[in-house]
């Protein structure tokens, strides 16, 4: 209908009050206007062949006035749904206070638990239903909402809303003729994950019914399968359970009219040490499921080990691309100030990198890190061989750890407030019972002991009291920061990479770009100069790459000195001319070069920096000039050597 939410949001009173009437007129009689139904859907192409229309995602466009009503009906049932506890505990998908967290949480946690035990493995199956919220049937779909004891009414409103559903598909300009929707939950529509939600509840019962066990969690529960809406991962301990399984949902799959995507479906053998362990095949029916050594699930890949060492790689990879949008945006906006760069690195780049780090992130914040220091390198210019912990201090950054400590206490908080029969629950409590066990390969519960310790809180593990977590949280966290900064700082003040930077450094506590709004080049000339190695040093201004090399002497005003950037800056005749209009006036007379460096290139402000950079453009330009200049006359003198 071509209304936007925006209208509903910034209705009058009396037109509020319109709608409610209106809702509570169609409630009562059961009756949808017919155009309620309509859909525009417009096709994204994901990768494949151009031509398979699976190869493209359908975005449904849904009239925003019917989203509002159903929207009411879907507050009343997923409460009643909750509260009767219909939807598996398995299920995570589309349900509040649950997430993509507690499914890696627990699948991580229930996988090291049994590979803590003398040749155990874990038989991951992870199924991939083919268009499966598109897949629905109807007819079966009211049958289970109905056996559930879900309202008649609302049953038949929706029944109304289904059979009168028709789309067009909209795509550059032209649209399709109207296609009535004979089966799938209804894209766009509030209800429809809900609706897809109870029409697998059953699932889990039914492989139970045929004996399928799962894995043990504790001594008087298993865990057979977890559920991300249609994202299903089935656990076994042995080839033959997991080929029953394979059985079962063949016949799941019949009995509800769903198919199972052969190709996209997976199986990962967990097993700890050694090679990826052999297995014989495994059949679908007449098909044979690949196993593989790795899978990304919900966007972490899962490798044979149960660790997440490949999983920190892969999204350090991911957050490249992110780093090169974050710097494409910024050179194409041309941004002069270093909160908007640091923002949006944080909320493009930083978000990958971090992306559910609560659960791997413990033991690779190293890596992590790696990803924020190539960016702040980037940014800045300067060589890899800069320290990392010197970048750290220069633009007021801290480690990464540091972030996944604050993403793991929140998390930790999680768990120690939800219900004792939920799985995440149960698999934090059976990880503090092996906390310490060593032949865990990765244990959540005892990376974050360890952590705590790092700061001395070892009494809030112990207590396990959600209540002096919440208080302390803030203290805890600010003594972690101050641990890392304190070992950045120690780092600087014994490092032989640069014998200026302890001087000129504001060790963490505030960065000096923040205050200064000015090109990029500028912020640049600045960080080389303030951290640039005393052997050698390599210093760029657009295109321009120059370097200086403390082996060599100065070619350019031919004394002994070394070709040092504290010598091009404070001592070579051949630049006091472009020194003395410059940056004379920022260096004190009569005082030993590391006092006349820290004077120069602290306490920066805007004229500040402009004097320093263009002093040392300039002089850049006439080094070159005599460089070359003096690289000509050794080449002639050479040639004319020759020649005689």
């Amino acid at each position: 209908d071509f209304i936007s939410n925006e209208c509903f949001k910034f209705l009058p009173p009396n037109w509020t009050h319109f709608l409610l009437n209106l809702f509570n007129k169609i409630w009562n009689s059961e009756n949808l206007p017919r155009s309620w139904a309509q859909i525009r859907l417009k096709l994204v192409y994901k990768k494949g062949d151009p031509m398979d229309p699976l190869n493209y995602r359908g975005i449904a466009i849904f009239n925003c006035i019917a989203k509002l009503f159903t929207s009411i009906i879907y507050n009343r049932l997923s409460r009643w749904v909750e509260d009767l506890e219909i939807i598996p505990e398995e299920q995570m998908g589309f349900r509040s206070g649950r997430g993509c967290t507690d499914c890696i949480f627990s699948l991580a946690a229930a996988v090291n638990i049994q590979l803590r035990l003398t040749k155990r493995k874990v038989f991951a199956v992870f199924v991939d239903l083919k268009r499966a919220f598109d897949s629905v049937p109807h007819d079966k779909l009211w049958r289970k909402l109905h056996n559930m004891g879900i309202s008649g009414k609302i049953l038949r409103i929706m029944k109304i809303l289904y059979d009168n559903a028709d789309f067009i598909i909209s795509q550059d300009g032209q649209t399709s003729k109207k296609i009535s929707v004979t089966e799938g939950v209804l894209q766009g529509e509030v209800l429809s994950p809900l609706f897809f939600s109870l029409f697998i509840a059953d699932m889990i019962s039914f492989f139970k019914e045929r004996g399928a066990k799962g894995i043990n969690l504790m001594n008087d529960r298993d865990l057979l399968m977890l559920k991300y809406a249609d994202d299903v991962v089935i656990l076994a301990s042995t080839w033959q359970e997991t080929q029953n399984i394979l059985h079962i949902m063949k016949q799941y799959c019949n009995n509800n009219s769903l198919n199972v995507n052969v190709k996209k479906t997976k199986i990962l053998i967990f097993s700890k040490g050694g090679r990826p362990a052999k297995s014989k095949g495994f059949k679908y029916d007449t098909s044979t499921i690949e196993v593989v050594n790795t899978f990304n699930y919900l966007g972490i890949p899962f490798c044979s080990s149960g660790k997440f060492r490949q999983a920190a790689i892969s999204l350090l990879n991911k957050g490249v691309a992110g780093r090169s949008a974050v710097i494409s945006i910024l050179k194409a906006s041309k941004s002069d100030t270093w909160a908007t760069k640091c923002r949006l690195y944080d909320s493009i780049a930083e978000s990958i990198l971090l992306y559910l780090s609560e659960v791997w992130g413990c033991s690779y914040s190293n890596v992590i890190e790696r990803g924020q220091l190539a960016f702040f390198k980037s940014v800045l210019a300067l060589p890899r061989n800069t320290p990392d912990a010197y970048v750290r201090m220069e633009t007021g950054r801290i480690h990464m750890q540091h972030k996944v400590y604050e993403r793991m206490l929140k998390w930790w908080m999680k768990l120690l407030a939800m219900e004792e029969h939920r799985i995440p629950k149960l698999c934090y409590l059976r990880l503090r019972e092996l906390v310490d066990v060593p032949s865990i390969p990765y244990n959540w519960a005892l990376e974050l002991r360890n952590y705590l310790t790092v700061t001395g809180a070892q009494n809030l593990w112990y207590d396990q009291n959600l209540i002096s977590l919440k208080k302390t949280y803030k203290e805890i966290t600010y003594a972690f920061k101050l641990n890392l900064i304190s070992k950045d700082i120690n780092f600087v003040l014994n490092s032989t990479f640069n014998p200026h930077y302890r001087l000129l450094s504001n060790f963490g506590y505030d960065t000096i770009y923040s205050s200064l709004n000015c090109s990029i080049d500028k912020l640049r000339v600045l960080a080389q100069l303030r951290m640039a190695s005393n052997k050698v040093t390599r210093v760029i201004i657009g295109a321009e790459r120059f370097q200086f090399n403390a082996s060599d002497d100065c070619k350019i005003c031919h004394s002994s000195d070394k070709d040092t950037l504290t010598h091009f800056l404070i001592c070579c005749s051949a630049l006091d001319h472009l020194r003395s209009k410059f940056i004379n006036k920022y260096l004190p007379l009569l005082k030993h070069e590391n006092c006349i460096i820290e004077a120069l290139l602290s306490d920066i402000n805007q004229n500040k920096l402009n004097d320093i950079y263009f002093f040392v453009r300039k002089s850049l330009n006439c080094r070159q000039a005599i460089l070359n200049k003096y690289t000509t006359s050794l080449v002639v003198g050479r040639e004319g050597k020759l020649a005689k």
